[in-house]
C-alpha cells in the first residue's frame, strides 16, 4: 500500500512538472532570451546623458521668420486623399503625433491612448487632432484611412496625413524639432523602418507650440488632457525651453530634445535602454531592475499556483489525502509569495515613479474583454486569503465535513484567481492590441 502511495505521488509530480513547463516554459525563456534574432529596434528615447546623441535641426531651424515656436505653414495629404492645409488648423488648438501603419512597435498603442484618453475625453470641440506618417511613401491615403477607422478615429476632428517624405521630414525636423531618421542597413526590419518620435505636440490656435508629452507616460497624457480642457495651464516641464542659438528645443523633462538610439547600444537599465515593443510606460522604465522584473514573476508565480491546486484536486479526487494535503499547501505557500511580490512591485512603482500601474491599450471588444476579466479577477482575489485560510485550518483541524463544504467554493474562486492573473498578465504586457501593423 506504501509503495502504491509513493508511486502515485511520483505519477503526480511528473505531471506537474510537465504541466508546469507548458505553462511557464514561455514566460522563462521570454525574460532574458539573448537569441541574435531579437535584436531591439532603433527608437527615439529621452536621455540623462551629458551629450546625448541627437537629429541636427540645421542651420536656420523653422523657415517661418524669427519664432522658433511656430510650426509654419504645410500642406499635405489627408487620409481622403484631399489637400489638407495647415490654413485648416488656424484658431484651432490641435495635438500632432506621428505614426507609420506598418509599426511593429509603439505606434498602435499610441494611437490607442490618444483616442481613450485624450480625443474621448477632451470636452472642446474646437480641439483637433494631426497625425503625420512619418513613412509617407508606404502610407498611401488609402492605408491611413483604414488605419484610422481601424481605431475609430472621428474625422470631423481627427486628420491622418501624408504627402511628400522630404517635406514631411522637413516639417518634423525644423517645423516640430523632433527627430525622424529611415533606418539603415541591417537594423532596419520588418515593421520597424523608421525611428521617430513619440511625442504628442500641442499646438496653440496661433500655430506655436504650447508643449510637448511623452505618449508612454501615463502622468503626462493626464496633463495634456488636462490642458486642452482647461482645468490647468501647461506645465513647466512639458513647456518648450528658451530658445537656443538658432531656435527653440521642444524640450520635456529628461532631456533637451528626443534622441535616437538602440537599446543594444546601451546598458540595462539606463535612461536609453527602452524599446518600443516592450509597450512599457517611460515612467515603468526608470524601476529597479529587480522591480521591473516582478510582473513576470507574479504571473509565474500565479502559473505555479495554477498547477498545485490542479495537482492538489486530482490527488484528493484519488482518494491520497496526504498528497493532497502537501499540493494544497504548497499552493497557499505560492500564493502568499506572489502578493507579497504584488505589493511589492506596487510599492516600488509608486515611490519610484509616482505612477499606480501600466494603461491596458486594447480597444474595441478586447478591451471590454480585458476590464470585465479584470474587475471579476480583483474582486475574487479578495476573498481567496479568507477563504484559503479558512479551509486549510478546518482541514488541519481534521473537520472533514466543514472543510469539503468550505472547499467547493474555495477551490473554483482560487483557481479561478490564479488562471486569469496569468491572463491578465499576458493582454496587458505581451498580447497584440487588436490591430495589424501591417495594414
Amino acid at each position: 500500500m506504501r509503495g502504491e502511495s509513493s508511486q502515485a505521488v511520483a505519477r503526480l509530480w511528473r505531471a506537474a512538472a510537465v504541466v508546469a513547463c507548458v505553462l511557464l516554459g514561455p514566460m522563462l525563456f521570454a525574460v532574458d532570451d539573448p537569441a541574435p534574432s531579437t535584436t531591439e529596434p532603433i527608437v527615439l528615447e529621452p536621455s540623462d546623458a551629458d551629450e546625448p546623441p541627437v537629429v541636427p535641426l540645421g542651420e536656420h531651424g523653422n523657415s517661418d521668420g524669427d519664432d522658433p515656436l511656430l510650426i509654419g505653414e504645410f500642406t499635405l495629404t489627408d487620409q481622403d486623399g484631399k489637400p489638407f492645409s495647415s490654413q485648416q488648423l488656424a484658431g484651432h488648438p490641435w495635438v500632432a503625433s506621428f505614426i507609420f501603419t506598418r509599426c511593429a512597435g509603439y505606434c498602435p498603442n499610441l494611437i490607442a491612448k490618444l483616442r481613450l484618453e485624450i480625443v474621448d475625453r477632451v470636452k472642446d470641440p474646437e480641439v483637433r487632432f494631426v497625425t503625420i506618417s512619418v513613412d509617407p511613401e508606404h502610407d498611401t491615403p488609402k492605408k491611413l484611412k483604414q488605419y484610422a477607422e481601424v481605431f475609430g478615429a472621428d474625422p470631423a476632428r481627427w486628420t491622418f496625413l501624408t504627402g511628400d517624405q522630404e517635406t514631411i521630414y522637413r516639417l518634423v525636423l525644423h517645423g516640430f524639432r523632433l527627430p525622424v531618421a529611415e533606418i539603415p542597413g541591417e537594423d532596419r526590419r520588418p515593421g520597424f523602418e523608421v525611428a521617430h518620435s513619440l511625442s504628442l505636440i500641442h499646438i496653440g490656435p496661433d500655430g506655436r507650440v504650447m508643449g510637448k508629452y511623452d505618449s508612454r507616460d501615463d502622468q503626462q497624457i493626464l496633463s495634456l488632457r488636462r490642458v486642452l480642457n482647461g482645468q490647468i495651464e501647461t506645465p513647466e516641464e512639458n513647456r518648450p525651453k528658451a530658445a537656443v542659438e538658432n531656435g527653440a528645443t521642444l524640450g520635456g523633462r529628461d532631456g533637451p530634445q528626443d534622441q535616437i538610439g538602440t537599446a543594444s547600444a546601451s546598458p540595462p537599465g539606463s535612461a536609453a535602454d527602452s524599446t518600443e515593443t516592450d509597450d512599457v510606460p517611460v515612467g515603468v522604465r526608470r524601476l529597479p531592475d529587480w522591480a521591473a522584473r516582478l510582473p513576470t514573476t507574479n504571473a509565474m508565480l500565479n502559473g505555479l499556483a495554477t498547477v498545485l491546486l490542479v495537482m492538489g484536486y486530482v490527488a484528493i479526487k484519488r482518494g491520497s489525502a496526504a498528497v493532497h494535503k502537501r499540493f494544497m499547501l504548497m499552493a497557499f505557500g505560492t500564493s502568499v509569495a506572489f502578493l507579497a511580490c504584488y505589493l511589492t512591485y506596487h510599492f516600488a512603482l509608486r515611490h519610484y515613479t509616482g505612477t499606480h500601474g501600466k494603461t491596458f491599450a486594447g480597444t474595441g471588444p478586447v478591451r471590454t474583454a480585458y476590464f470585465a476579466l479584470l474587475i471579476s479577477h480583483v474582486l475574487l482575489a479578495m476573498a481567496v486569503p479568507v477563504l484559503a485560510v479558512v479551509t486549510i485550518r478546518r482541514g488541519l483541524r481534521s473537520e472533514w465535513a466543514a472543510h469539503r463544504r468550505i472547499a467547493r467554493v474555495t477551490f473554483p474562486i482560487w483557481l479561478y484567481v490564479s488562471v486569469t492573473g496569468v491572463i491578465i498578465y499576458g493582454m496587458l504586457y505581451h498580447w497584440p492590441v487588436g490591430v495589424s501593423p501591417h495594414l
